[in-house]
């Protein structure tokens, strides 16, 4: 952003604030805090708006929103380049930022456990607990779309717990077929799920 630009947001947002601010305490000030029965003069469909001091609760309310506006501003980017100084974000927040915050966490967290599966051969990771429950979790958010959450398939869509496989139903067949998906109707999946993930829903289906 070019700085002609982030100084007119700057100072039509700061502007903004510091208008609304004196608005409200100018509104506020020399009222009196009682009723009184005296309307504005008009109405509307049989409703009169009486000339009474906006309510406390409503008037600490809008304060309260611009004191948060204040901090959102200092903390969160929104005054043209300004950064802000959320803890945690060097560069600044934004959706990007948070993001990767996010797959950074998962990878430190996960990280561990599919380089461990990784480097197992499917047969081994088929009798490992663990690892079908991971299978099992990315069969349903992947794969049963197609082939049912029983894997019993559908029509046009193959059955995966008999013993017909038009492609070959060992380990590394299915995942050949997992990774790079078949002509017919089935996509890829190696970029969607992963090295790891085809490991894991190969252990799974067999």
């Amino acid at each position: 952003m070019t700085t002609f630009w982030s100084t007119y947001i700057s100072v039509l947002t700061i502007g903004s604030l510091i208008g609304l601010t004196w608005l409200l305490l100018a509104t506020r000030k020399g009222q009196s805090n009682n009723t009184t029965d005296e309307t504005m003069g008009h109405s509307f469909d049989g409703i009169e708006e009486y000339d009474n001091p906006l309510p406390k609760w409503w008037f600490w309310l809008f304060v309260g929103t611009l004191v948060f506006s204040v901090g959102y501003l200092i903390l969160y980017p929104g005054l043209g380049n300004w950064k802000g100084i959320l803890p945690g974000y060097e560069n600044g927040w934004t959706g990007a930022n948070e993001w990767q915050k996010e797959m950074d966490k998962a990878d430190a967290r996960f990280g561990p456990i599919f380089a461990k599966y990784a480097a197992m051969p499917v047969e081994e990771v088929a009798k490992d607990p663990q690892a079908l429950k991971m299978g099992s979790r990315l069969f349903a958010s992947n794969c049963s779309v197609c082939h049912g959450s029983d894997a019993k398939g559908a029509f046009g869509f193959p059955n995966l717990t008999d013993s017909d496989w038009r492609w070959g139903g060992d380990p590394e067949t299915i995942k050949t077929t997992i990774m790079g998906g078949r002509h017919g109707v089935m996509p890829a999946w190696a970029e969607v799920i992963g090295d790891q993930g085809v490991a894991d829903v190969a252990a799974f289906v067999v």
